[in-house]
């Protein structure tokens, strides 16, 4: 906690201190006021869940270098000058390489400017500049050791691949995204999850509504350079210019997007699965724009006005920044659960374990037996990344037998390297934990050549009870439930026995009964119906494996 708020209040000094010196005749709480809701902008202030992505402060030094870019004569930008801004760049490396790509990006724009203007200038000499030996070895240390940091990650890509650039597009900010935010701020977005059209907002991360505060002093900037678009020189009109086109270049609309073109230009774009994150760099560099619109502001307006027009503008930013409350959790119930688990683990003669959640979001039962397994040193088949394995790893699914299924039947070894623990004459268990009696419960997979002994289809349906179109479901004589399908020109598939909890679904289950089944790509729909109580059931199973995913319930007409 103590790192966050260093964190925080370390990107409001340096984005401060960078708009002090692009703006140095805007009053001080105007300065301040365009740090404030810049560097505490909800869009990143909302990732303290991700505490990586907030050191930001770095940006502040390449904030005034771009602006020298953008302002100066182009002769005046050195080649010292370029190999600082390199190391810059690449000292946002140390922290993430998401703060580095999106920060290489605003540069990218601020490049573009000068370059066009050196293009109109004719000014294509480059001077040394001062202490070229200086910045020249500081880029050289920090290329050295951006190397050492990333070879790791380098060598995961040759197990991961590459991502896929559909991925990326469909995470892009969208329209809709920048009025689009959490509904526990002070004053709510224009449009939360509850009010929002899912076909307006959809991929990873979108909440990316900057607050009122700076939504409403920004509009002021826009009007600001629309009355001053006359006036020479005009560095406002030009930061909008590099702001407007970092928002077009990166918005995603229907799966169109220019940034497949910008992405090529930024080394390491290419792996960023949350691409809606620029909108972190974004919104910083709103605030050189904030600064010098408001030097206009204190110029035009009258002067025993200015000190009160200042403590509202001051007073309204931290409203358009306050959280009604930030999400938390018991850290003393996190490792009761923790304890409980690994110490289950170490005193078994398990090779490979799944953790079996319940009642809780899928990434916390994840990240809990990656915390598992550092402590025990047994492998495990749950994890939590950017990088999902391939072909439909079940990440949401709490299932063991689902996640062992997936194991046998997906051949995961075809895409990724496996560890020896994988093999299938290993001990595989499940782990579950129980809140009531605070106390994790293991139990062996017994299986055959991989394949959880509950899969196992040498029994198959002696009586079909749902016949269509390419889908039958059928009971066997232990009245378990299985179900097959079949291609357009295709054969029938081998059964599929249904499973959930880690047993078979019966086929007696009182007055339900399977009505209706559709396949969605790797799902199946099921609906189970009660017309007697005017009750269903839609089960989403998957496909492959028949493991139960969900269920949503259903109204239906009563008979």
């Amino acid at each position: 906690m103590g790192w966050i708020t260093t964190t925080l209040w370390l990107n409001y000094l340096a984005i401060r201190h960078a708009a002090k010196r692009i703006a140095p005749e805007t009053q001080p709480v105007w300065i301040s006021i365009a740090a404030l809701v810049t560097s505490f902008s909800p869009v990143i202030t909302q990732q303290l869940g991700h505490p990586q992505l907030l050191s930001l402060f770095l940006i502040g030094p390449i904030l005034w270098l771009c602006h020298r870019l953008i302002q100066e004569p182009p002769v005046d930008f050195t080649i010292s000058d370029w190999l600082l801004l390199g190391s810059w760049l690449l000292a946002n490396g140390f922290f993430n390489i998401y703060i580095f790509v999106y920060a290489c990006y605003g540069v990218l724009i601020a490049s573009a400017i000068h370059l066009s203007k050196r293009f109109h200038q004719h000014r294509f000499r480059l001077k040394h500049g001062q202490r070229l030996w200086v910045h020249t070895t500081l880029l050289l240390a920090c290329i050295g050791l951006n190397v050492t940091i990333y070879l790791p990650y380098l060598q995961t890509l040759k197990t991961f691949g590459k991502r896929d650039i559909g991925e990326i597009i469909n995470n892009l900010p969208k329209i809709a995204s920048w009025l689009f935010g959490s509904d526990q701020w002070l004053l709510q977005p224009p449009l939360t999850a509850a009010n929002t059209n899912p076909d307006w907002v959809y991929g990873a991360e979108q909440e990316l509504f900057p607050g009122w505060s700076l939504l409403i002093l920004f509009a002021a900037v826009l009007l600001t350079a629309i009355a001053q678009r006359k006036a020479s020189p005009n560095p406002l009109r030009i930061w909008l210019i590099a702001i407007g086109a970092m928002v077009i270049l990166s918005l995603s609309f229907k799966g169109f997007s220019l940034w497949i073109i910008i992405s090529k230009l930024l080394p390491g774009a290419s792996s960023l699965r949350a691409s809606s994150r620029v909108a972190m760099v974004i919104v910083l560099y709103a605030a050189p724009a904030i600064a010098l619109a408001a030097g206009y502001w204190q110029r035009r307006g009258i002067q025993r006005w200015q000190p009160i027009a200042a403590l509202l503008a001051l007073i309204g930013s931290f409203v358009g920044i306050w959280p009604k409350g930030q999400p938390s959790f018991s850290l003393t119930a996190w490792q009761q659960e923790n304890n409980a688990i690994s110490a289950a683990l170490s005193t078994s003669d398990c090779d490979l374990f799944w953790h079996e959640w319940s009642d809780q979001p899928p990434w916390r039962g994840q990240v809990m037996a990656m915390h598992a397994q550092r402590r025990t040193g047994i492998p495990t088949l749950n994890g939590y990344s950017g990088h999902f394995p391939k072909t439909d790893w079940p990440y949401a699914e709490p299932s063991g037998i689902g996640a062992y299924s997936w194991l046998a039947l997906s051949k995961p070894e075809q895409h990724h390297r496996l560890k020896p623990a994988h093999g299938k004459e290993k001990t595989r268990c499940i782990v579950n934990y129980d809140t009531s009696l605070q106390e994790a419960r293991i139990r062996t997979i017994k299986d055959h050549q991989g394949i959880p002994s509950e899969l196992e289809t040498r029994s198959e349906p002696n009586q079909i009870i749902y016949a269509a179109t390419g889908i039958e479901a059928g009971k066997d004589l232990n009245q378990r439930l299985y179900v097959r399908s079949k291609p357009r020109d295709g054969d029938w598939s081998a059964w599929t026995l249904l499973i959930r909890d880690g047993q078979p679904i019966p086929a007696e289950r009182g007055d339900y009964q399977i009505t209706h089944i559709a396949k969605r790509g790797n799902r199946l729909e099921i609906t189970d119906s009660n017309s007697k109580e005017g009750m269903s059931y839609i089960w989403i199973v998957d496909k492959k494996t028949g493991v139960f995913v969900s269920q949503i319930p259903k109204a239906i007409k009563k008979l």
